[in-house]
């Protein structure tokens, strides 16, 4: 799977979100593979479009109540998101915030996806069974070297140490990284800048499917 996340760049928001979240569903379509959009919290509703999963870029740790400003796994499960990420390097949590999260999502049947920096909180955050590790040294996330080209061994050993399927990211743009993270033992990949700043999404979505 390749999981395009939107973060907060311009090129992604409003309008834009919906025009990148279709082109990703053309990607996903045209070769077969799957495909998943991870908008901002405000752009849920114009990414969730027939043939295309949607993933929030965050749940925390609280059911619906007194709390302002959260995002809530049964808020999102109702606005058309099947999964999550929790714990990216721009927004971390702390461990028991995590499980806590984790646990929130599989009452509601959503997809986990949590981040880890290094092999041993890969180890360590597998043991919440979330549905999967995203290993991403973040000294490579936005960077133009790939963590596949400057890490190979580290991402085995994520995948070592992991007990559940392991997914990685940093710096992921072409498809000869996304070969090399599945022939290193990956399930798919995590990707953000590299599609939603292409001059041409669609042909770099299914340049990056190919490798899958």
């Amino acid at each position: 799977m390749i999981i395009v996340n939107f973060k907060a760049y311009s090129e992604a928001e409003g309008d834009k979100a919906r025009e990148l979240a279709e082109k990703c569903r053309q990607a996903s379509q045209e070769t077969g593979k799957k495909v998943i959009v991870c908008p901002s919290a405000q752009d849920i509703s114009k990414t969730s479009i027939d043939g295309i999963r949607v993933f929030s870029q965050n749940v925390d740790p609280v059911k619906p109540g007194s709390h302002t400003g959260s995002i809530t796994a049964e808020g999102v499960k109702k606005a058309g998101v099947s999964g999550t990420l929790l714990n990216h390097s721009e927004k971390r949590m702390k461990k028991e915030e995590i499980k806590a999260s984790i646990e929130l999502c599989q009452e509601h049947e959503l997809i986990t996806v949590v981040c880890a920096q290094s092999p041993e909180e890969c180890a360590q955050l597998s043991k919440f069974e979330p549905d999967y590790i995203a290993f991403e040294p973040p000294e490579l996330i936005g960077g133009n070297t790939s963590v596949s080209e400057a890490k190979p061994e580290v991402i085995e050993e994520a995948v070592r140490s992991s007990s559940v399927p392991v997914l990685t990211g940093a710096g992921i743009k072409t498809r000869k990284d996304v070969e090399k993270s599945i022939e290193l033992g990956c399930e798919g990949v995590l990707v953000a800048s590299g599609v939603v700043k292409a001059d041409n999404v669609l042909k770099e979505v299914k340049e990056l499917c190919q490798g899958l």
